[in-house]
C-alpha cells in the first residue's frame, strides 16, 4: 500500500475520532438538562474527555518510539466506540448521579483514544512527508472538520429515527469494524518503511551539516558548535513554542466552548429542537473545512495569516449571540448563523499552521534532531489540543451560568483579539526555511 493511501486511511479514521468526539453535542447537553445537570456540571462532563487525552499523552511523549507508534494508533480507535457504549448505559437511569459518573467516564477513555491516536498521526507526517507537511496537516485538519460537522448532523438524524441509543450503537459498531482497515494501513508504515524514511533523512541532514561547513570555512571558522538536546524544557524557552502552544490551546477552547451552551441557548432563544441543533452546528465545521482547504496553498505566508485571522476570529465571537447589550445588535438568527459561518472559516487559517511553523522554528535551532523535533511538535499539539478541550467546556459551562450566552462569547472574543497582537513577532523570527536559503546563497 502507498504512503498515500495509508495517509487517506489515517485520514479517515482521523475523520471517524472528531465525529465519536462531537456526536453527542445536538442531544446530550439538552438531555442533561431535563435530567436537572447545570451546565457547569455538564461542562464538566465533556471537559473529561480532553482530561483522559492530556495524561495519555504526557506518557506518550514519553514512550512513543517506531516500534509502539502504530500500536497506539490501532488502541486509540479502539477506545471510540467503547467510549460510545458507555454512553449507550446513560438511558438506564432516571437519578443524574450514576448518568454524571458513566458520561464522564465514557468521555475519559474517548479521550485517551483520541490521544493514543492523534499523537502518533501527526508525528508520522512531518517524518514521512517532510517536503510536503503544510498540505499534509491542512488535509488531515479538513477530515477532522468533517468529522466534526458530521458527527452532530448525523447524530441529530439517528436521533430523530431511532431514539438516544440509536447514534451510540450505529457509531460504537463502525468503530468495531474499521479497525481491520485501520490494520492494514499500519502495515504499510510499519517499523522497517519507516527506518527506510529516517535513513533517507538522515543523509539529507548530513548535506545540510555540509552546507553550514562550508559556509562557515568562508566566513574564517572550522569548528561546529554542538547542539543542545532538545527537551520539553529547553522547547518552551522559545518564544514562539510557547505563543503557538497558546494559539493551539486557545482555539481548542473555542472548539470545544459551544458544547455545553450553544445549544441549550439556542434551544431557549431561537425555539430550535435536537435535531435541528445538529445542523445548525455543522456550519462552524463546514466553514472550518474550508478554511483548512484554502490554507493548505498557502506556504510563504503562513505566519502572517494565521495573525489575520486570528484577529478576526476574535471579533466574530461577538456577533455569535449577538452580545446585544455591548455592540447593539438585535437577536437576529442569520447574524447568529453567520458569526457561526466565520468562526469556522477563520479559526482553520488560525490553527492549521501551528505544526509546520513549530517544526520549522525547532528545526531552526535543533537542525540535527530532526526525528526528535516531530515527535515532540506533534507531543505539543495534542497537549495543547487536549488542554484546550478540557478548559473550553469548563470555561464555558461557568461563564454561562453567570454571564450568559453572549456575553461569555464576548470574553472569548477579547481574549483572542489579545493574542493576535503577541503572535504579531513571530512573523518576524527566522525558521529552517531561511536558514536554508542563507546557507545556499
Amino acid at each position: 500500500m502507498k504512503k498515500f493511501h495509508a495517509f487517506l486511511i489515517f485520514s479517515t479514521c482521523n475523520m471517524f475520532v472528531s465525529m465519536c468526539g462531537s456526536l453527542i453535542t445536538p442531544f446530550f447537553p439538552p438531555y442533561a438538562d431535563r435530567k436537572g445537570i447545570s451546565q457547569t456540571t455538564l461542562g464538566l462532563i465533556i471537559a473529561a474527555g480532553p482530561l483522559g487525552g492530556l495524561l495519555a499523552s504526557i506518557i506518550i511523549a514519553k514512550t512513543l518510539n517506531h516500534r509502539n507508534r502504530n500500536k497506539y494508533i490501532l488502541i486509540g480507535v479502539l477506545g471510540e466506540p467503547i467510549s460510545l457504549l458507555f454512553f449507550s448505559l446513560t438511558d438506564v437511569f432516571d437519578d443524574k448521579n450514576p448518568i454524571i459518573i458513566i458520561a464522564s467516564i465514557g468521555r475519559f477513555i474517548g479521550g485517551i483514544g483520541t490521544s493514543l491516536f492523534l499523537t502518533p498521526f501527526f508525528g508520522y507526517i512531518p517524518i514521512l512527508y517532510p517536503k510536503d507537511v503544510e498540505k499534509k496537516v491542512s488535509i488531515s485538519e479538513a477530515f477532522s472538520s468533517v468529522g466534526f460537522f458530521a458527527g452532530p448532523a448525523l447524530g441529530s438524524a439517528l436521533y430523530a429515527l431511532g431514539g438516544y441509543l440509536t447514534p451510540f450503537l450505529v457509531f460504537s459498531s463502525f468503530g468495531f469494524i474499521s479497525l481491520p482497515f485501520l490494520y492494514a494501513a499500519l502495515q504499510s508504515v510499519g517499523p522497517k518503511k519507516y527506518q527506510v524514511e529516517i535513513q533517507r533523512q538522515i543523509e539529507e541532514i548530513d548535506e545540510s551539516k555540509r552546507l553550514t561547513e562550508y559556509q562557515q570555512t568562508l566566513l574564517g571558522t572550522h569548528q561546529l558548535d554542538g547542539e543542545k538536546r532538545l527537551t520539553f524544557f529547553t522547547m518552551i524557552q522559545h518564544y514562539p513554542v510557547v505563543v503557538i502552544f497558546w494559539v493551539i490551546t486557545l482555539v481548542n477552547i473555542c472548539m470545544t466552548y459551544f458544547q455545553p451552551i450553544l445549544s441549550i441557548y439556542f434551544t431557549k432563544v431561537y425555539d430550535f429542537d435536537e435535531g435541528q441543533i445538529g445542523f445548525i452546528m455543522t456550519i462552524v465545521s463546514l466553514a472550518y473545512t474550508l478554511g483548512c482547504y484554502l490554507c493548505g496553498y498557502n506556504k510563504n505566508y503562513k505566519r502572517e495569516m494565521a495573525c489575520i485571522c486570528l484577529f478576526f476570529f476574535g471579533c466574530s465571537y461577538f456577533l455569535a449571540g449577538p452580545d446585544t447589550d455591548l455592540i447593539q445588535i438585535p437577536h437576529k438568527l442569520w447574524i447568529a448563523l453567520a458569526a457561526q459561518f466565520l468562526l469556522g472559516v477563520l479559526s482553520g487559517p488560525a490553527y492549521v499552521p501551528s505544526l509546520p511553523v513549530l517544526n520549522e522554528f525547532l528545526l531552526f535551532h535543533y537542525p540535527i534532531q530532526t526525528i526528535r523535533v516531530a515527535t515532540y511538535s506533534s507531543a505539543l499539539l495534542t497537549s495543547g489540543m487536549f488542554i484546550g478541550q478540557l478548559t473550553g467546556p469548563i470555561i464555558a459551562g461557568i461563564f454561562g451560568d453567570k454571564y450568559g450566552f453572549e456575553r461569555a462569547c464576548s470574553i472569548l472574543g477579547v481574549i483572542i483579539i489579545v493574542t493576535s497582537f503577541i503572535y504579531v513577532p513571530i512573523i518576524f523570527m527566522k525558521s529552517k526555511k531561511e536558514k536554508n536559503q542563507v546557507l545556499l546563497s
